[in-house]
């Protein structure tokens, strides 16, 4: 019972929100006049209140806090009807409590809000107890002193145009370098703090090295730059490392991050994928100083600018990075629907800063973003002609584009005009034998009769069973296999009857390539209530291996020829126009002339060539599986719909294009002679006479045949990448109900968030208008967005903390000023990337020392005013790169395929697969060529914090464990590096104390102290001794990895020095970047 009183009372307060006892409220209005005595817990703050409330500042963060979730913009959720979120709906009449408003502007006594508020009753308070968001009564004294100064109501911050407002005043005028300066100035002067001084030359060679370029300074860098005393030397020193290879390096890996890069496909399976040319193309774009629209515009939609180059179509490989699922049994349009709202969602996070997927499945309940401005987004990239269900072979999932090289585009050139010249020379053969081709025609038509076993392959008459096989008439070596085969009377004799479920395989036949013509024909009756079915094929099944092969489907009751390599986009399909009869002996024939073009993939129904509709029109690889071929299978195919109680008799397969004329006779086999056959036009008895009769055709066919396998030969050798192409037929995009795949709500068209940006009519509703739409000036997102994330990769924190959330959760600006500064400055420098990182480093605020008083620390913990320099551990990649670096070992090479480094055995058996180790210089490349299997991150960086890259991320972890020092002390790639910088040293340097100075300061960027010295000079003795004593000790130190030892080592030494190495690897002077 009291479980059922607490239910209704909860039901009962929401619906009847803010309708107080009117006798009560009568009351309370009567005894104080125009005032009202307010409770004194909150009377007491009031003079703690800043002099004007601001509605973003102020209030805003505390009603998306407390009252946005009930009370927010997602209308399904509004609880009583009342939204907060706007100040028509704030004011507007209560619906349950008509001439009652939540809030009267200026008037406590009549605003219901502050009733509720300010209440200790359980059945009026709001927000109620069991929400867990009650207010503190700060809270509800900022409320109360907003609704006194009349409940203004502001457009949220991010949602506004940034505005360049001039530099603030600041007291300290010498401080400042450049525009940054005076906004951090002025606000710690606001404070009552002052900055730190500037780092020491040492430390900020280091800071700027790392983060321009991810490696750590080298020993004549370090000379050179401590020698040079001129005023410009740091900011030469800048332009060094912008202009350095390894700066794109590193403005690519938070890029990755972003934009959910990996090697491998993701879910269950997780196969390998070969995106490593778009990974290379986004280093490029950094290091040649792309402008960041540019990169953008690219990214979105380089493929729908005006003769897109190949490298504006491999750049919107960004859009299809996300995994994709190559399981058996998923549903294909759940995971095609799941495809296109990662994208949607990684617009969201990595472009607006808004937290898109939360209007999905609803009104975003904080944000201004309906469910149809979700699906409006979503249709922009709901147009591409992917499957969901991608390929279990080694396919790439298509769209994709070749990426062929110089030498590729040379010998297809040279092939492509020998194939014209063998197409024309066809032609004039043609032309050349018509006197001929009349003559023959008058001279022997009535006498022709046709051969029905030239060029015949594979003949299945499906008459009798021999031990429960069907024979090949034409080769004994190849039986039709099925469980339980089902004989019924057929056209000829016997005809098989298929059960839907099990194949009928007919062994080695039928395996051709696309270069390939051939022809098969058979006999079909259709039940009367199957619409759909595989009739045959020649694959490994339908969507499981994405059709590659061919087909012959029963599809609506019509006839679907597919030819694919990858479907649904690298294929041909055609569907024929008219039904078919049902119940009914038919005979249908596929042509093909070896062409890879719709055009030369024919039907023929009963003798004449049906009206096909090319529904897709785009084979440009091979329709052969890897590995063992299998032949034509008839009747069911692994996982598809098959031709259930349909009957299936006189299979035949020819190596060659069949003719017209040919065709007829096979299906009216009653008129033997070609005379008795009906008239055709001259033109089918023509090619007739050139195929089989002429002497000089057939051979010039051949010749043809032999170029087109040639092409087929050089582009299966040419590797692909994933890419967007926009489909030429728009396809229908819906509002889902509740997000779910096939759960259809109203139509919506291409279209934005009004509340971010209205969308311009004079924008093409595509991906390109988009882009568009995103870098337009006017937009208050994307420039913020962008150069806050710069700014967190310097200063650890963001300006606004939450990278990924500009909405009404994420917070407000430390900086506002700043960040909007900084937005329209990189707008009006046209996008220039290098010049904004030039900008941070060159300032005053990134060059402090990251030292800081207790005082300081204890007044801004999270260095969020900046009085110091940022001070954060390296990340993954930095701490194994800089290892690598500081030992000799690092592979500069820039580019190329990902490579696999040590790594613990047995990891990648949970997919089973093994890791296979690289060996030689690809053990030593930078990280972020490292292989990376999204079930299984290289499980050392993701130690240090690396993400899976599974969705977009761009805010990684930061977290400190036992587990990253037993990385440093134990994993091959740290100990190898450990002991390889030993014998460097032991190589470059005699003396004991400048072998440690050198040491130290090749993975530290400075010389240690006196007292650091010590301890080095006490840790190293204490391991030769132990060495010395204990020489079994050393051999995990002296032996790991692949690099050998040098001859005539003293291995007590060697040793020593490689603990020594690998101590400092996990000491603070090592892993942090100050």
């Amino acid at each position: 019972m009291s479980n059922t009183r607490l239910n209704w009372n909860s039901h009962r307060r929401y619906k009847f929100l803010f309708s107080l006892n009117s006798s009560i409220l009568f009351m309370c209005i009567w005894l104080t006049g125009c005032g009202i005595d307010k409770p004194e817990s909150i009377v007491k703050w009031e003079k703690q209140l800043p002099a004007s409330i601001d509605y973003n500042l102020h209030v805003k963060p505390i009603l998306s806090e407390k009252c946005f979730f009930c009370h927010g913009p997602d209308k399904n959720k509004q609880e009583a009807g009342l939204e907060l979120a706007t100040r028509e709906g704030a004011l507007a009449a209560l619906k349950e409590n008509p001439g009652k408003h939540a809030i009267v502007p200026g008037n406590l006594a009549k605003s219901q809000l502050y009733h509720r508020i300010v209440s200790t009753d359980p059945e009026i308070q709001m927000p109620p107890k069991e929400s867990n968001r009650e207010l503190t009564d700060y809270e509800r004294a900022v409320l109360i002193k907003w609704i006194e100064e009349g409940a203004e109501y502001k457009p949220h911050w991010a949602l506004l145009k940034p505005e360049k407002k001039p530099l603030p005043e600041v007291k300290t005028k010498t401080w400042p370098k450049n525009p940054i300066d005076y906004f951090v100035l002025h606000k710690l002067e606001q404070e009552g703090l002052s900055p730190s001084p500037e780092a020491d030359k040492e430390t900020l060679l280091r800071r700027v090295t790392l983060d321009l370029t991810g490696l750590p300074p080298t020993l004549e860098e370090m000379d050179n730059f401590l020698a040079d005393n001129s005023p410009n030397s740091y900011e030469k020193t800048v332009d060094r490392l912008l202009a350095s290879p390894q700066y794109g390096e590193k403005m690519a890996v938070d890029w990755l991050d972003l934009a959910r890069f990996a090697d491998t496909h993701g879910y269950t399976v997780d196969r390998y994928r070969p995106m490593w040319p778009w990974r290379d193309w986004v280093i490029k774009a950094f290091n040649q100083n792309m402008p960041y629209d540019t990169f953008l515009t690219w990214q979105l939609a380089g493929d729908l600018l005006p003769n897109p180059t190949r490298e504006q179509k491999l750049a919107t490989g960004f859009n299809r990075n996300h995994a994709q699922n190559v399981e058996g049994g998923i549903v294909n349009e759940e995971f095609r629907v799941e495809y296109v709202a990662d994208r949607t969602n990684t617009l969201g996070t990595a472009l607006l800063g808004m937290t898109l997927e939360c209007a999905r499945c609803h009104d975003h309940k904080y944000d201004p973003i309906s469910q149809k401005d979700y699906y409006s987004l979503f249709s922009f990239f709901n147009n591409v002609d992917e499957a969901g269900q991608i390929s279990w072979d080694d396919a790439l999932p298509v769209p994709t584009m070749l990426l062929s090289e110089p030498r590729h585009d040379s010998l297809l050139a040279f092939i492509e005009t020998n194939i014209q010249k063998a197409e024309a020379s066809l032609n004039t053969i043609a032309q050349q034998e018509k006197g001929a081709f009349e003559n023959w025609r008058k001279q022997t038509e009535d006498s022709l009769s046709f051969e029905p076993k030239q060029d015949l392959q594979a003949h299945f008459t499906f008459d009798k069973l021999v031990n429960g096989a069907f024979l090949n008439e034409v080769s004994t070596k190849d039986k039709g296999m099925v469980a339980d085969p089902v004989v019924e009377p057929g056209k000829f004799g016997n005809a098989f009857q298929s059960n839907g479920d099990d194949i009928l395989k007919l062994g080695k036949v039928g395996i051709f390539n696309r270069a390939n013509p051939f022809s098969i024909g058979v006999w079909i009756n259709i039940p009367q209530k199957l619409s759909k079915g595989v009739i045959l094929h020649k694959g490994n099944g339908d969507i499981l291996y994405n059709f590659r092969g061919y087909f012959m489907n029963l599809l609506d009751d019509k006839i679907e020829l597919l030819m694919a390599h990858t479907w649904p986009y690298n294929n041909i399909v055609k569907v024929s126009t008219q039904k078919l009869p049902k119940e009914q002996w038919i005979h249908l024939m596929m042509t093909y002339d070896g062409s890879s073009q719709a055009k030369g993939l024919k039907l023929y129904v009963d003798g004449k060539e049906a009206e096909m509709e090319t529904r897709k029109d785009n084979l440009y690889k091979d329709i052969l599986l890897a590995g063992d071929q299998p032949g034509v299978s008839v009747g069911a195919d692994w996982r598809g719909v098959g031709f259930k109680n349909g009957l299936i008799d006189d299979l035949r397969i020819y190596t060659r294009e069949f003719t017209a004329p040919e065709v007829f006779q096979l299906a009216h086999p009653e008129n033997s002679a070609l005379a008795k056959l009906p008239a055709f036009d001259a033109s089918a008895w023509q090619q007739y006479y050139l195929h089989r009769i002429s002497t000089t055709f057939p051979v010039q066919l051949k010749e043809l045949e032999k170029f087109r396998q040639e092409k087929n030969k050089v582009m299966e050798s040419i590797p692909e990448a994933m890419v967007m192409d926009e489909m030429k037929a728009k396809r229908q995009t819906y509002l889902l109900k509740r997000g779910v795949y096939d759960a259809y709500g109203e139509k919506v068209q291409p279209n934005v968030p009004a509340s971010i940006l209205p969308y311009s009519k004079q924008f093409p509703q595509n991906r390109l208008g988009l882009a568009k739409w995103l870098l337009h000036p006017d937009n208050p997102l994307p420039a913020r967005v962008a150069v806050n994330r710069f700014w967190q990769s310097y200063f650890g924190n963001a300006i606004q903390k939450n990278t990924n959330d500009f909405g009404n959760q994420g917070g407000l600006p430390s900086h506002p000023e700043l960040l909007d500064y900084l937005a329209v400055h990189f707008r009006e420098s046209g996008w220039d990337v290098k010049a904004f990182q030039k900008l941070i480093v060159m300032s005053a605020t990134y060059r402090q020392a990251s030292m800081a008083s207790e005082e300081l620390l204890k007044k801004d913990p999270e260095n969020i005013l900046l009085a110091r320099g940022p001070a954060f551990r390296l990340t993954a990649e930095m701490v194994r790169d800089n290892a690598l670096a500081a030992s000799g070992l690092l592979i500069k090479k820039i580019g190329g395929p990902s490579v696999k480094p040590y790594q613990p055995e047995g990891l990648w058996r949970v997919n089973n697969t093994n890791y296979q180790q690289d060996t030689g210089g690809n053990l030593y490349r930078r990280s972020l060529y490292t292989f990376w299997k999204r079930t299984n991150p290289p499980p050392s960086m993701n130690t240090f914090d690396a993400p899976s890259r599974s969705f977009c991320v761009v805010q990684r972890q930061k977290t400190s464990t036992p587990l990253q020092a037993l990385v440093l002390l134990n994993d091959p790639q740290f100990v190898e590096a450990a002991r390889v910088l030993a014998q460097q040293t032991i190589k470059n340097t005699s003396d004991a104390n400048n072998r440690l100075t050198y040491m130290y300061q090749l993975l530290t960027a400075k010389k240690p102290t006196a007292k650091e010295m010590a301890i080095l000079q006490k840790l190293y003795h204490q391991e030769w001794n132990k060495f010395k004593e204990y020489p079994e000790k050393m051999e995990g130190w002296v032996t790991t990895g692949e690099q050998k030892l040098a001859q005539q080592t003293d291995l007590p030494t060697l040793a020593a020095y490689t603990v020594v190495a690998s101590t400092i690897m996990n000491s603070d002077a090592f892993l942090t970047r100050r």
